[in-house]
């Protein structure tokens, strides 16, 4: 007999466990119908780490995205969890460049690391 099952092994399902697990003293039961772990929606998501580029810096969209994406880091390293931090190219054409120019402010001001404009030719820009 258990206090809660929880159906679905994905990231939320394992989240909501592990916060129960670690919060309460509650038995905890996890259903799944794959073979194993985050096969099912979880592994149809986009599968990045979202920096926060797109939203207003004062929205808690971002302020929570940022924190997500901070913490999630953390958790993978303190868990060795491996994670590729490939990055993300955002292009445009000729008549987008303050566009482009305005997301590269925006994603400043919300603290997204390493972030940088490059060239139409890949010259890195200072």
């Amino acid at each position: 007999m258990f206090d809660i099952v929880i159906i679905g092994a994905g990231i939320v399902g394992l989240a909501i466990a592990r916060s129960i697990a670690e919060k309460t003293h509650k038995s905890v039961l996890v259903i799944e119908k794959e073979e194993s772990f985050g096969r099912g929606i979880s592994s149809r998501n986009s599968e990045v780490i979202h920096s926060g580029i797109y939203y207003d810096p004062e929205s808690l969209k971002a302020k929570y995205c940022s924190r997500g994406r901070d913490m999630t880091y953390a958790f993978c390293n303190q868990h060795n969890i491996w994670v590729s931090r490939c990055g993300k190219i955002v292009m445009g054409k000729s008549h987008q460049t303050n566009d482009l120019e305005a997301l590269h402010k925006n994603a400043q001001k919300n603290g997204v690391p390493d972030i940088r404009l490059l060239e139409p030719k890949g010259n890195q820009l200072p």
